[in-house]
């Protein structure tokens, strides 16, 4: 059981976080063995990261309303007196066997989502046809990862078919957590322990600027407000609390 103060629960025990933040191997070799896989969690916990080190030089697409099919397929630009045809990320990808991360996919719009079944498509009936006239299939090494901050009921019921896995991933990234640590000793605890209470979780994102700005001499309530701006006073309360002493600063 998690230790409790004031009959509410404050920390993670060891062997507790140990098998929540479990789910991160398990997302690991998902992302190394399968060719289509959805991540989904609160911002900043490390989906993307962990998508980006799937392949060599993914990728990357954050998909929004108002993002096309022509820009993630490619479109004609001018060259003096001719015309050429421009690969947009997702043709690149698929032609170049890399690992395609598609950031925020339940953002991206109903004719996007379309598109984007053919290229979840199986290896084996999967093409893509571009305006140029040329049929391009997916190169040996090409996969997709798409990531959310929402659940996957969101999606599409045939996009989200599409996925051969789907991988919750509610706490930040152990890497990130032992960085932070090594870094300021307990600052990563904290952040861990933040996801007891989701509503009350930290962005991840936040609390590494938080510590660069600290390691920066910049005063840590300065640098507390900067980057957490009202949850800063409760921030740097649970720090002291905690006995986290900060780099070159004190509270």
């Amino acid at each position: 059981m998690k230790t409790s103060t004031n009959s509410q629960k404050q920390q993670w025990n060891s062997s507790e976080w140990a098998g929540v933040a479990s789910v991160w191997v398990l997302a690991e070799a998902a992302v190394a063995k399968l060719s289509r896989v959805f991540l989904w969690g609160p911002p900043g916990v490390g989906k993307s990261y962990l998508a980006s080190r799937a392949g060599s030089s993914p990728v990357q697409v954050t998909l929004a309303e108002d993002l096309t099919v022509q820009e993630l397929m490619g479109h004609w630009v001018p060259d003096r007196v001719e015309w050429h045809f421009h690969l947009g990320p997702v043709s690149r990808a698929y032609q170049e066997g890399r690992v395609l991360v598609l950031n925020e996919i339940g953002r991206a719009s109903g004719s996007v989502q379309d598109f984007l079944l053919g290229v979840l498509d199986d290896r084996d009936v999967a093409s893509l046809a571009l305006p140029n006239g040329e049929l391009l299939t997916p190169a040996e090494g090409f996969k997709v990862v798409g990531t959310s901050n929402s659940s996957p009921d969101q999606l599409d019921p045939a996009l989200r078919s599409r996925f051969e896995a789907e991988i919750h991933l509610p706490v930040p990234n152990v890497t990130l957590v032992e960085e932070l640590d090594r870094r300021c000793q307990g600052l990563g605890g904290a952040l861990a322990d933040s996801y007891l209470d989701p509503e009350r979780a930290l962005d991840p994102r936040r609390v590494m600027s938080f510590i660069n700005l600290v390691c920066d001499a910049v005063p840590s309530r300065q640098a507390a407000l900067l980057t957490l701006a009202e949850r800063a006073p409760d921030f740097l309360a649970a720090l002291q609390a905690r006995g986290v002493r900060l780099p070159c600063d004190t509270f």
